[in-house]
């Protein structure tokens, strides 16, 4: 039972040793403290110069100045700070969206530092007309204190979020309509197309020639009457009669076939 208590007091202890340790703020040196305090008083000064600045002013030093230009105008406005190339021109172009995405800037909240290895981030939250957003402007952690990166962000809102979706779902159905149309059209106009070959075939000419149809000539059927003993019997005694008559004589005439000849009037 002891040990169980003593377990339960380490687990606790180790506990609120952790909550202690997480909730203690980082200390800084007096150096570190006045660097914070310099980029913050800087950060501040670059909003204001950014926010006030009209599209005239904006175009001109996002647009019309080169790099070296405007890093010369940020270092005689703040006070020789130096500015690497393109940071005032980010922190101009991120900010107009911001304040667009935002419907209007309403207020801004209370400036956070914080000295993250070789660098120096001053976090401004932003609030807006639709939703909230936070500025980081970042330096270098080094003698100079360069100003290196300026970033202003939105927050999306839930029911951005969905507008945003039903927004691309719309885009999405009528792409996927676009193009099935499109592809039955192209299939209905090939359909079409291929229907109408018939119509400009060239039909052959048929002549139409008469033709004479000739009945073929019925063969001559030979009647073969050597089997017919009656009708034979029948002719010889006409023959004989005939001989008796003294009319004329048929010695050695026999009949072995018996023909009709066909006579034409």
């Amino acid at each position: 039972m002891k040990k169980r208590l003593i377990t339960l007091f380490c687990v606790i202890a180790c506990v609120l040793s952790l909550t202690a340790c997480g909730s203690a703020e980082k200390s800084y040196t007096d150096l570190e403290k006045d660097k914070l305090e310099q980029c913050e008083s800087i950060s501040e000064y670059v909003y204001q110069y950014v926010s006030q600045m009209d599209e005239k002013n904006a175009n001109q030093l996002t647009k019309e100045y080169k790099k070296h230009e405007t890093a010369a105008v940020f270092q005689s406005l703040f006070g020789g700070i130096e500015a690497k190339y393109g940071a005032l021109e980010g922190m101009i172009t991120t900010y107009r969206q911001m304040e667009s995405d935002m419907g209007g800037i309403v207020e801004t909240g209370d400036l956070t530092s914080a000295i993250e290895g070789k660098e120096i981030v001053v976090t401004m939250p932003v609030k807006g007309n639709e939703c909230d957003g936070e500025i980081k402007f970042t330096y270098s952690n080094d003698i100079f204190t360069k100003f290196i990166e300026g970033n202003a962000t939105a927050f999306t809102t839930f029911s951005q979020k969905m507008e945003e979706a039903g927004s691309h779902m719309g885009d999405a159905g009528l792409n996927t309509l676009l193009g099935m149309g499109s592809v039955f059209i192209v299939l209905i106009l090939i359909s079409l197309i291929i229907a109408s070959f018939g119509l400009f075939k060239k039909k052959p000419e048929v002549k139409k020639e008469e033709v004479k149809q000739v009945a073929p000539a019925a063969p001559a059927v030979e009647e073969d009457l050597t089997d017919d003993t009656e009708l034979v019997a029948v002719i010889m005694a006409a023959i004989r009669a005939y001989e008796g008559s003294g009319a004329g004589s048929t010695d050695g005439f026999v009949v072995r076939s018996i023909k009709k000849a066909n006579r034409r009037i």
